[in-house]
Formats: structure tokens, C-alpha cells, sequence
């Protein structure tokens, strides 16, 4: 089930290919990543909404690539009968890997699914949902229950970040407050691709240590863009984190001439926080009540993991709260006080 290849980079290509249509942009996806995520039962994509104060998860569109044809009416068939509760503990932002392991001691849950698909025995997948709800799940139906390397779900989990950054970033494009910048797409820098000058920039990416930051990631992007997605796809895939210090994504960007250039376009996660913490610190904590690692952290906001262990430190002592465990039931508590009140 550890199978790599160039596919990864492609996909996470396709993810940013800001050119591809609202309408274009899931099946291309997962045209590009089902050379290793289909296996034997074709793939799906789903755009789902998943209201973060509660509410039931709502399917919005499905997409399949190479599955049997009555899998997405089966599969809307089996989400209709999972329990709202249970729906929205799948749906989990950050979620990797297979059902069976996802579910493990809840056989009842994967009994309940295969009962309306039937030929599935157990199903991959990834959910790439952001903290405001939106975003998608890119699941692969199984023959066989199948359990993943800690590696391999990792590297679900990476290119889950990316899908996530991806939807939230073609989402904000549109929004109509975003500010002018007088660059393209309303960017914040602009880097020409030989050398990775910094052409031009915008508030904050025009400071000193931004720009070095920016220039640091897109030619980190640019190796697993080239020679190393053939040969070392994995390097590859870690080398390209989702964002750029918590608040860009590096695109493609064409002008009229044909040539091109790298956008740092503004893409960061919509958390709301009336607790006092720092923009950079309240998205670390975010990720971790979602339940991520560290180094996963890490790559979702494209920082160091020591920057990481930082940003929570500061955190807990903000909120006098001594262990991981205590934070996530603090902000559980102050979530439900939220939606109750």
C-alpha cells in the first residue's frame, strides 16, 4: 500500500493549477493523484461543508474516477445513514488512512458503510477540510481492509494539507473584501523563477526576513517541482509545505507575454480567536484541538517544528494550562460554551 511516485507532485500541481475552472478543478485532481491512490476501485473527490460549531456535515458534490457507477449514489447513501456525530468524527480535519484503522474498535461504523457499498471492504482516504469547515475528501474504495505504514499515512496527511490550502485559496480569490495590492491576483509578492528575485511585494512580504523566507520556499518548490519528484518523490512532497510562515501559497502566474512568475498570494487558515492569543499562535493551537502532530503543524503553516513547539508553549502559558490534553479540552469547553449560548 506504500506506493510513491511522481504522481504526488503532480497532484499537489494540480491542487494550485489556479486556471483549472471551479468545475474542472476535482476531476483534474484526481487524475493526477490516482495513479497512486486508486487501487483497483478507482478514486472520488467529495466538497463537503462541515460547520465548525456543530451542525450536520453536508455533502456539496462528488466525483469519481474509474469507480464502479453506482458508487457515488451508494456512497451518499451510507453518509446519509451515518449518525451526525459520528459523520463529523470522520470528517475530522487532518484525517488519513484507511476506515478500518480509523475506526478501529468501532467495527459497527465500517459494518454500516459496507453494508451500503458492498464492494468495499474498507475504504483510504484523506480529509482536507479547513478550521471555518469547507474543503474536500479524496477516498479510494478497497477490496480488502488494508492497514498503512505510519510513513505512507503521513504522506496522506501532506497531501491533505495541500487539497486543504488549495480549496481555501481558490474559496478567498473571489471573496470581495480582499485588498488591492496592485499585483496580480491581488498577490503580496511577485518572484521571477530564474534565481527567485522578489520582483515585487506588498506589506508584509516586503520586510527583509519575508523575503528571504519566500525565496527560500519557492526554491524549495522548485526541487520537488524538478529532478527530485522522480527521484526521491518523498523528499519531494516534504520539501513543499502547504504555506509560507503561516500565511502564503506559492502559484504559478502567467502574464500576457507567456512568462513566468511565482505569486505569494495571502492564503491564511480563517480561525477566529477570542481568546487572546497571537494570529500565529491561535493556528498553532487550532491544529493541535484538531489533533495534528507537530511536524505536521509544521507543514500545514510551512514553519519549523521547533517554531511550532514555541507558538504552543506561549499558548499554554497564556491560557494556564499545563498539558496538550488540558488545551484541547480547554478549547473543546470553550467551543461548546460558544454554540450554546
Amino acid at each position: 500500500m506504500d506506493r510513491l511516485s511522481t504522481a504526488v507532485i503532480d497532484f499537489t500541481e494540480a491542487a494550485y493549477d489556479l486556471e483549472n475552472a471551479d468545475d474542472t478543478w476535482l476531476p483534474n485532481l484526481l487524475r493526477a493523484g490516482a495513479p497512486v491512490m486508486d487501487r483497483g476501485l478507482g478514486v472520488a473527490g467529495v466538497l463537503y461543508g462541515r460547520p465548525p460549531g456543530g451542525g450536520p456535515v453536508q455533502l456539496l458534490r462528488v466525483e469519481t474516477l474509474g469507480c464502479p457507477d453506482d458508487f457515488a449514489e451508494l456512497h451518499a447513501r451510507a453518509i446519509e445513514a451515518t449518525p451526525a456525530d459520528v459523520l463529523r468524527e470522520q470528517a475530522r480535519p487532518g484525517q488519513a488512512g484507511t476506515m478500518s484503522e480509523n475506526t478501529k474498535g468501532r467495527p459497527e461504523e465500517l459494518a454500516r458503510y459496507t453494508s451500503f457499498v458492498p464492494y468495499c471492504k474498507d475504504l483510504l482516504g484523506l480529509t482536507a477540510v479547513d478550521p471555518n469547515g469547507l474543503g474536500a475528501a479524496i477516498i479510494a474504495p478497497l477490496d480488502e481492509a488494508v492497514v498503512l505504514s505510519s510513513r505512507a499515512k503521513e504522506r496522506w496527511q501532506m497531501m491533505g494539507a495541500h487539497v486543504c490550502a488549495a480549496h481555501r485559496l481558490r474559496q478567498g480569490l473571489f471573496a470581495d473584501d480582499r485588498p488591492d495590492t496592485g499585483l496580480p491576483r491581488e498577490a503580496e509578492a511577485v518572484l521571477d523563477p530564474q534565481g527567485f528575485r522578489l520582483v515585487d511585494a506588498s506589506g508584509s512580504a516586503g520586510h527583509s526576513s519575508a523575503r528571504g523566507r519566500l525565496r527560500e520556499a519557492a526554491l524549495q518548490i522548485d526541487r520537488a517541482r524538478g529532478k527530485l519528484r522522480r527521484s526521491d518523490p518523498a523528499q519531494a512532497l516534504e520539501l513543499w509545505t502547504a504555506l509560507v510562515q503561516g500565511r502564503w501559497s506559492l502559484v504559478d502566474w502567467f502574464d500576457t507575454d507567456g512568462r513566468r512568475f511565482v505569486l505569494a498570494l495571502p492564503n491564511p487558515p480563517e480561525i477566529a480567536d477570542p481568546r487572546g492569543l497571537t494570529e500565529r499562535e491561535n493556528q498553532v493551537v487550532t491544529y493541535v484541538v484538531l489533533g495534528q502532530t507537530n511536524k505536521m503543524i509544521a507543514y500545514y503553516l510551512g514553519i519549523s517544528s521547533s517554531r511550532v513547539s514555541a507558538l504552543l508553549r506561549s499558548a499554554m502559558r497564556k491560557l494556564n494550562v499545563a498539558t496538550r490534553a488540558s488545551l484541547v479540552k480547554l478549547f473543546l469547553e470553550m467551543d461548546q460554551s460558544m454554540t450554546t449560548d
